[in-house]
């Protein structure tokens, strides 16, 4: 018990102490026995938590990816030929063929 400060394992006699008195020495013993594994049972699963952390972190690093495959070089698109406009019908075609007249007038001339 030399792990336990001197305030702590003289708390420890006296509850342990009362224990025995009220429901005996067996009963006590089972307790603390109970006790005892079910401390060192949590500690022996904290260890093998942290050693499998450890080991997930050492393992290398997943292979990486095949690399995408190159894209050909974009080669120049071939110029778009114009498509001769259909003959317009009607009076539409009237309005499309004649091109908008702008009159520009000088300030002396209104």
């Amino acid at each position: 018990m030399a792990v336990m400060k001197k305030s702590v394992r003289k708390k420890l006699s006296k509850y342990l102490a009362r224990l025995v008195k009220k429901h005996g020495a067996e009963m006590t013993l089972a307790l603390v026995t109970g006790i005892v594994s079910s401390l060192a049972a949590d500690q022996q699963a904290r260890a093998d938590r942290k050693a499998a952390k450890s080991e997930k972190r050492s393992k290398p690093a997943k292979p990486a990816k095949p690399q995408k495959r190159a894209k050909p070089e974009m080669t120049a698109k071939p110029e778009k030929v114009a498509k001769p406009e259909p003959a317009a019908a009607g009076r539409k075609a009237a309005k499309a063929a004649a091109a908008p007249a702008v009159v520009v007038r000088k300030r002396t001339d209104r």
